[in-house]
């Protein structure tokens, strides 16, 4: 079989199109945040980004109930607008429920975090998750039709308008509401241009849109609603029992510190991550040949290794003093912390590229229980830590090796269920 070239294919063509709409989306914020942490927010301000966000993708993560991979497999465009416009229908919901929720539980929310305005502006989480959910319809569309560079616009135009407004909010004076407003109209002004390029090319695709269709599709396509909606509900629920078992040892601003150095670490493992899955779903589902299936999963699980180690090897040789000068002496913790997540997110940043290999073998049923195990490692490598040292180093160390074993596992497993899948 001839090999493909990484270099010259389709494929790293489209990982190119949309790592440059990323890279450029991420130097902003890269920018930006430096300025932000220093002159205008303190490390509690990002605190409760970090722990709003972690609410939020409760439900933003599942705003589609997962609908929005369907939409990548359908063979027709007929099949494909119904499966979207299930989507959208499902996210309607969703959004409908997270509001009921906060009106029912937003004072207790608060003074758990002993934030009572928060109880104020709670609302917005509602927002937020109609916003992500109609974001990842319209990117999954575009992914179907190989529409690569719309959805590398999309990234430019939401962080861009996210961090002018953040910038302007801080000047004027505002404290956590101004992270958490830029974050939210950044989604806003990101879904408008996706919504924009849809009419512009595809409003002869709203005429097939037909309601029990659409329904029947989510029947057929049940498992991503049984199998893979409950994985990603888990692993959003990992994220926020994490940042709150930090936060009821260690105060709010360790989250502001975890949050900061996940958006710092993201410049250089998530903008690569997120470009390489989406374009990486689109050419498995295209393969039928489990053998060459398997040499594409290995040689891109390599390719990403080496790639992995350059992030983690900077990020080691940044002196503290450093980070301090410029951030002033409230951040003197931040590289620190930074360092121990840098562990696991590389190889966090190998899994979640290739994640969509388990959706493409049908593996949801499987990865459900993984995800649940994964709950439980996490746990247990804070607390076992913890009984060795009660310092923070040492929680984050039990924390990071317990998601390098996890992700380390999940890579492995891929192949042997490739395999497993050539022999059937």
């Amino acid at each position: 079989m001839k090999r493909i070239s990484f270099k010259k294919s389709p494929f790293a063509q489209n990982v190119f199109i949309l790592l440059t709409g990323s890279l450029i989306s991420q130097v902003l914020p890269f920018l930006m945040l430096p300025i932000l942490q220093k002159y205008f927010y303190k490390p509690a301000d990002f605190g409760i980004l970090t722990v709003f966000i972690s609410m939020c993708e409760i439900f933003s993560s599942i705003a589609c109930l997962k609908m929005e991979f369907a939409i990548v497999v359908q063979r027709t465009i007929r099949n494909a607008i119904n499966t979207a416009f299930a989507a959208i229908k499902i996210v309607g919901f969703m959004t409908l429920f997270s509001l009921l929720i906060v009106v029912l539980f937003k004072n207790q929310l608060s003074e758990y975090y002993n934030e009572p305005k928060l109880a104020n502006y709670l609302f917005l989480l509602p927002i937020y998750v109609f916003l992500v959910g109609t974001n990842d319809v319209l990117s999954y569309w575009f992914n179907r039709k190989k529409k690569f560079k719309t959805i590398s616009s999309s990234k430019v135009v939401q962080t861009s308008f996210a961090e002018t407004i953040k910038l302007i909010l801080g000047y004027l004076g505002f404290n956590y509401l101004g992270l958490l407003l830029g974050r939210l109209l950044g989604f806003l002004f990101s879904g408008c241009y996706l919504i924009w390029r849809f009419f512009k090319e595809d409003t002869r695709a709203l005429k097939l849109i037909r309601h029990s269709e659409s329904n029947q599709l989510v029947r057929e396509n049940k498992k991503y609603l049984f199998f893979t909606t409950p994985g990603v509900f888990v692993n959003s629920l990992i994220n926020l029992i994490y940042l709150n078992m930090f936060i009821s040892y260690y105060g709010k601003d360790i989250a502001g510190l975890l949050g900061v150095s996940m958006t710092y670490l993201s410049a250089g493992f998530g903008v690569i991550s997120i470009s390489f899955s989406q374009v990486f779903f689109s050419k498995v589902s295209e393969i039928e040949d489990s053998h060459h299936l398997l040499q594409v999963y290995k040689r891109f699980a390599k390719q990403l290794a080496i790639m992995a180690l350059i992030p983690l090897g900077v990020i080691y040789l940044i002196p503290t003093k450093l980070v301090v000068y410029l951030l002033g002496e409230e951040w003197n913790q931040l590289l620190s912390v930074a360092r121990i997540m840098a562990v696991w997110l590389s190889v966090w940043f190998v899994s979640s590229s290739l994640s969509f290999i388990y959706i493409r073998l049908g593996r949801q049923k499987e990865m459900l229980l993984f995800d649940c195990l994964h709950l439980l490692l996490i746990v247990i490598g804070f607390f076992s830590a913890r009984l060795i040292n009660h310092s923070l180093n040492s929680a984050l160390w039990g924390f990071s090796i317990s998601q390098s074993v996890y992700y380390l596992f999940a890579i492995f497993i891929a192949i042997y269920f490739i395999k497993k899948s050539k022999q059937a």
